[in-house]
């Protein structure tokens, strides 16, 4: 086994940092980080600091892609993992316009229970930090669970025109900034046919006197 290594992915509001060892069986240039010993997630400003292995990473990744997935469709698009051991689930807080996400031990065990909770600004900071590394093909590349859209077992009734319009993969950043402009923008009260042509103002026509009467010859 190799030196150990450490790769850190950063924005604004969150930190994810991995450390592990290279395959000793690497040919590439550039050390590859294949084997993770411990990833660590926090959100700047909260003291709260996620922790784990291979399967905590794997987890967290897709927790947030169901997550997004469901802010844009609309659609409840839950994930559960085969495996009880580090569940992360991410929730929507409506009264206070906020994303609740829990990490749990196991699944059926809330002792150890730790919940962050985001704002939509951070939830976006945290998967563009998982974005960051996904596109890393220097870290981990046996993760191969790229977003998917929703299967036709959770669309109900008329598919959306955002389902629709849904490429086959997203990369996590343009998933997010997608599902967060929808979650944040009030729907419109009125929409316009852009075909149409535009009423006459009544208020503006003007009416042409009668022309006064020829003199008598």
């Amino acid at each position: 086994m190799s030196n150990p290594m450490e790769r850190q992915y950063l924005s604004p509001n969150c930190i994810l940092s991995l450390q592990g060892f290279s395959d000793e069986n690497n040919s590439s240039d550039v050390p590859i980080l294949s084997i993770l010993s411990q990833a660590q997630c926090q959100i700047i400003g909260n003291p709260i600091i996620l922790s784990g292995g291979l399967t905590f990473i794997q987890h967290l990744i897709k927790a947030v892609s169901a997550y997004s997935q469901t802010l844009l469709s609309g659609l409840n698009h839950t994930w559960e993992s085969s495996d009880d051991t580090d569940y992360i689930v991410l929730q929507k807080i409506p009264e206070k316009n906020r994303h609740l996400l829990t990490w749990q031990e196991k699944k059926a065990q809330t002792e150890n229970q730790l919940q962050i909770e985001l704002t939509t600004v951070q939830l976006f900071d945290l998967l563009e930090t998982i974005d960051q590394l996904y596109v890393d093909k220097y870290t981990l590349p046996q993760l191969e669970d790229n977003p998917q859209p929703l299967s036709r077992r959770y669309r109900q009734g008329e598919i959306s025109i955002i389902e629709q319009s849904t490429p086959i993969t997203l990369g996590f950043a343009s998933l997010a900034l997608a599902a967060i402009a929808l979650f944040i923008l009030p729907n419109p009260n009125t929409i316009k046919d852009p075909n149409q042509e535009p009423e006459p103002n009544i208020n503006n026509t003007q009416t042409i006197p009668p022309s006064p009467p020829l003199p008598d010859k």
